[in-house]
């Protein structure tokens, strides 16, 4: 497992100008590779029914392993513009808490203030390298956020509600909803299975595409195909991995709230 972790690192830490250099390459070498090899083994006497069965067949497959990966794209993106709305929708709540409480004003508010950008300052400095360095775990009180926010509520408990007032715990409260609807989107979910269609589709069309005799023009649309399936295979787990510096979402609207309340 910690091999599989380190692989998975290093892909995520990439530039993500190598990584699609590095999974093209990759996957080209491969598909000339076993198309050298495939054809060894195809290499007896086909009839022209057989070639002609086999482009079918490679036709079929190929529209079927496309099918599915879209659907696994589509549902990653969705699942990554969720989490991007999550974001946003906290950023929002702290803004509009904060707000209030300069304007409710007061010494008494004073320390609710503290808190509040303590934690800003604690998901940008502790929790999203977390997230990053996929050191985040379900159920990891350490990094959750929880903490921060609970001495907010602590010293909002301080405060006596005043008709009129804006219902501070209740803008406090849709902090934390967002909050943690944001940490249910720190990986995508991908079924399993879809990940099994997608790798056994993509061999079995380059297997039914190596029984023509190679040229040098076959090579090159082989090796086309493989790197636009990693590629696109690539996009989906960089997706599935969104707080990753390769996925390029970062703090920045949770910094600009620290810069907004520092003036």
């Amino acid at each position: 497992m910690s091999c599989i972790f380190k692989w998975r690192m290093f892909i995520l830490s990439l530039p993500i100008g190598i990584s699609i250099a590095l999974a093209v390459t990759v996957s080209a070498s491969f598909s000339v590779a076993l198309y050298f090899v495939a054809h060894r083994f195809w290499s007896v006497e086909l009839t022209d029914e057989t070639k002609k069965t086999a482009d079918i067949v490679a036709t079929r497959i190929g529209v079927i392993h496309a099918v599915v990966l879209g659907m696994m794209f589509a549902n990653v993106r969705v699942e990554y513009n969720e989490m991007i709305v999550a974001i946003e929708s906290e950023a929002s709540a702290l803004v509009r808490l904060y707000n209030a409480l300069e304007r409710q004003g007061g010494e008494e508010l004073k320390g609710a203030r503290k808190k509040l950008k303590e934690y800003v300052h604690f998901i940008v400095d502790e929790q999203w390298p977390a997230l990053r360095e996929l050191r985040f775990q379900p159920g990891d009180r350490e990094y959750t956020g929880r903490g921060p926010l609970d001495l907010v509520w602590k010293e909002l408990k301080k405060i006596e509600y005043k008709p009129g007032d804006l219902n501070l715990k209740e803008l406090l409260d849709r902090v934390e909803n967002y909050r943690i609807q944001r940490l249910f989107d720190t990986k995508g979910k991908t079924l399993p299975v879809f990940w099994y269609i997608a790798m056994i589709g993509y061999l079995f069309t380059l297997l039914t595409l190596s029984i023509p005799a190679p040229t040098l023009r076959r090579y090159i649309l082989v090796s086309l195909y493989a790197g636009m399936v990693a590629v696109v295979l690539l996009g989906v787990f960089i997706l599935t991995h969104p707080y990753s510096s390769a996925a390029g979402v970062s703090p920045d609207v949770f910094q600009w709230l620290l810069e907004g309340a520092s003036q």
